[in-house]
């Protein structure tokens, strides 16, 4: 073989082995950018999700900033509500200082009223006690009936009055039906079906009252007849409705001791 010929032998396998070379090369390059996307695409897939899970932490912060205005809101607007509250509570209390205090001036014209009343009562049977005198009467000097505060209203009786003279009883003995004598101002001729002796009656306008006498003319549950010694007095009275309390029920009796003022 001559020198030419192995000139072109070693060139022949110098161009196999490079060619094999750039072949491993390719290989080798091929499989290192496939490791390389990869590597790329996890790493892009990862920064995708942290750049969603972001994007939510982002949206969270954005609606806790909201809410968090939201409640600074409210609670402003309570803030302003409890000092409205307090400055209302302020003025009820003011209010309720000056309701106790109308409240005791109240008491207080109540008292006096109470108490012109009672001297009114007192003075209308001293009237009553002025006129014809019967053979028996007694004059009311207690104050035993005033101390009566427990009172029930049992309705509108219609009411007259009388005078224990001979032209209207028949003597002038004045004697009631109970066999007590007469007390003017106090004495009220009732019904006895419907209301024993000693029943004790407020009646508006004339006082306590005590039932004592009957009559012929009274009848039924809601009728009474005030005993007077003046017929003048018992005239003005007239026939008329009163409101009538029931302050205690009778037993039959006239208790005595709460007529005249006790020793």
């Amino acid at each position: 073989m001559t020198e030419k010929d192995n000139q072109k032998s070693v060139d022949i396998w110098m161009f196999k082995i490079l060619t094999i070379v750039l072949v491993l090369t390719s290989t080798l390059l091929a499989f290192f950018c496939i490791r390389v996307n990869n590597v790329v695409n996890q790493y892009k897939e990862k920064y995708n999700n942290e750049c969603a899970q972001s994007m939510l932490i982002m949206k969270s912060n954005q609606s806790l900033t909201t809410n968090t205005n939201n409640y600074k809101s409210q609670s402003d607007e309570l803030g302003k509500l409890n000092k409205e509250l307090k400055k209302q509570n302020e003025e009820i209390k003011k209010q309720l200082e000056d309701l106790k205090k109308q409240n005791k001036q109240l008491e207080s014209t109540k008292r006096e009223l109470a108490d012109d009343n009672l001297q009114l009562q007192k003075s209308l049977k001293k009237a009553a006690a002025v006129g014809v005198k019967p053979q028996s009467y007694k004059i009311y000097s207690g104050d035993n009936l005033e101390n009566n505060s427990k009172k029930k209203y049992i309705g509108k009786f219609l009411g007259t009055a009388y005078t224990p003279c001979a032209e209207e009883c028949g003597n002038n003995k004045g004697i009631t039906s109970s066999g007590k004598p007469i007390v003017p101002g106090v004495s009220v001729a009732i019904d006895k079906t419907h209301w024993p002796y000693g029943t004790i009656f407020y009646i508006k306008g004339l006082g306590y009252t005590i039932a004592m006498d009957t009559g012929s003319a009274i009848k039924g549950k809601n009728r009474f007849d005030f005993a007077v010694l003046d017929k003048k007095f018992a005239y003005e009275l007239g026939q008329q409705y009163y409101d009538v309390y029931l302050v205690k029920i009778g037993n039959g009796k006239i208790n005595e001791s709460i007529i005249t003022k006790s020793a």
